[in-house]
């Protein structure tokens, strides 16, 4: 066993809360769920027991594939729920349920019943969901999934990076263990000026796989194409959140499976998704944060104690940075952010608490439990502008949903806090396959999923293209908005200055 699984198991077995710190491939996932596995066996637990919590569908498809052989070996079912896999079934549930925040949401929702028997809560990633909308969502949902279990709920947070244990975990459950390991890899770091010099090291030093890190999906798609051309078609592949689930899986099987090979990527593999051994990562643009720099250059030689790493630098200056960076990494030393709960997650569980009990909710169990979370007077002056707004409305101190809050509810939208961005769908008219998705103000001829495409239509939110060989233009993509979804129904007082 590995550091983390000798600390980890004990406690688990034990039944107490943990936050599990250490470096990228040590083993977390495994010092969670095999001792959990053992107390479901040996206990006997009935039913939905044990919940796995996501940030990216990717991650959870990842988790699906390796845990579902184990599983089946000891009779354990495990199945998946996302938005790319909505399907869940109440009269017939599994073991584990694999899935993302925003399904949770639904399922706390629509089939409560279903969590009765509930025992473990499993947050995976969490340095990517804490102190966002999506991991504030998370901490009230923990609560509501308490309420409804008749077992004590265990919680584990998984992470490689965290920048203050003790609030970070205080945030998601009390009497919670802090296990760190600490430890870093040797970093072997070269800072380069182009994909030719790239090349020139992969070849001198046989390097058969790399990963290269972009911050925007655009730079994804260029370096991609760039890749190419020096190194041909068949050896490059893109992966970013714009592309199909589809082009995104390819992509992660042709890393796994090929001998050689190159990916370039946003943050959608920094986590663990599994991709087989990366023998270099380069970071062609710095990094967003110490944190993104330790959970990219983590992916290379997972199992060795060297990272080889390289860094696409045009200017003195994105040297300077990268290289201080690399320090405080290898010293360990992270961002320490202040933390803020986000109101408008306020407004999206009223929203879900109201449509999952059209009985209505007394207003003061509604702020009893939202209290912990938001001011009292805040709690309060939103559900009264809600009920200007026509979304809820109030009854003898008992809060309701209205009838376009509940049509809002049957058609899926108010699970989750990510806001909805203007996008066109990409149809490959020859073979008539989905590529992804761009901004609806794109060029005739664009790059998507590293290939040169040209529209040929467009029809009803689509572009339908075909392969092309033109010059291009960089790609406009949607953009990731920092904003919650529900902000613009906060009063104007709580709103947030604009990112």
């Amino acid at each position: 066993m590995t550091d983390i699984q000798k600390k980890a198991i004990p406690l688990i077995m034990e039944k107490k809360n943990a936050l599990l710190i250490s470096q990228t491939a040590s083993g977390k996932t495994e010092a969670v769920i095999v001792p959990l596995l053992e107390r479901l066996l040996s206990e006997e637990w009935q039913g939905l027991s044990i919940i796995y919590i996501s940030p990216t569908k990717a991650l959870v498809n990842d988790l699906n594939f390796r845990l579902k052989e184990l599983c089946k070996e000891l009779h354990i079912s495990v199945s998946v729920k996302t938005g790319d896999k909505p399907q869940f079934n109440p009269e017939k549930v599994t073991d584990i349920l694999i899935t993302t925040p925003e399904s949770f949401d639904s399922i706390l929702c629509r089939y409560q019943s279903c969590l009765q028997n509930l025992q473990a809560l499993i947050l995976d990633e969490i340095h990517l969901l804490d102190n966002t909308y999506r991991g504030d969502q998370l901490r009230v949902l923990i609560k509501r999934a308490g309420m409804i279990s008749q077992n004590y709920l265990n919680i584990y947070l998984l992470s490689a990076t965290v920048a203050d244990p003790v609030q970070l975990a205080s945030r998601y459950a009390k009497d919670m263990e802090i296990i760190e390991i600490p430890g870093s890899r040797t970093i072997h770091h070269t800072n380069i000026s182009s994909f030719e010099e790239l090349r020139e090291y992969a070849n001198a030093e046989d390097l058969k796989k790399i990963l290269i890190f972009c911050n925007k999906r655009v730079s994804v798609e260029n370096c991609a194409n760039d890749c190419k051309k020096l190194w041909g078609d068949h050896l490059v592949v893109a992966h970013h959140g714009c592309l199909s689930a589809k082009i995104r899986h390819e992509a992660e099987s042709f890393m796994k499976q090929n001998y050689y090979g190159i990916c370039v990527s946003t943050m959608t593999l920094e986590i663990g998704v599994d991709i087989g051994s990366i023998d270099a990562v380069v970071l062609a643009e710095v990094p967003w944060s110490r944190s993104a720099l330790l959970q990219r250059i983590g992916r290379s030689n997972r199992r060795s104690q060297t990272i080889r790493t390289f860094g696409l630098c045009k200017y003195d200056s994105e040297e300077r940075m990268l290289e201080t960076m690399l320090h405080a990494a290898e010293k360990g030393y992270l961002e320490e952010c202040s933390y803020h709960f986000d109101n408008a997650v306020i407004i999206q569980q009223i929203f879900s608490l109201l449509y999952a009990d059209p009985q209505g909710f007394a207003e003061i169990n509604l702020i009893d439990f939202l209290k912990e979370f938001c001011d009292e007077k805040v709690i309060i002056n939103i559900l009264h502008h809600l009920e200007i707004l026509t979304w809820i409305k109030n009854r003898n101190c008992f809060w309701f949903a209205s009838t376009n809050l509940m049509n809002l509810g049957d058609m899926g939208k108010i699970h989750s806090n990510i806001p909805d961005t203007k996008a066109y769908k990409v149809i490959n008219i020859l073979i008539k396959a989905y590529i992804g998705e761009v901004n609806g103000n794109v060029d005739s001829v664009f790059l998507l999923a590293g290939n040169i495409w040209r529209i040929v239509y467009k029809s009803e939110g689509r572009f339908f293209v075909t392969p092309a060989s033109d010059e291009f233009t960089s790609t406009k993509f949607k953009r990731n908005l920092q904003k919650s979804r529900f902000e613009e129904l906060l009063p104007l007082n709580y709103q947030k200055d604009q990112p």
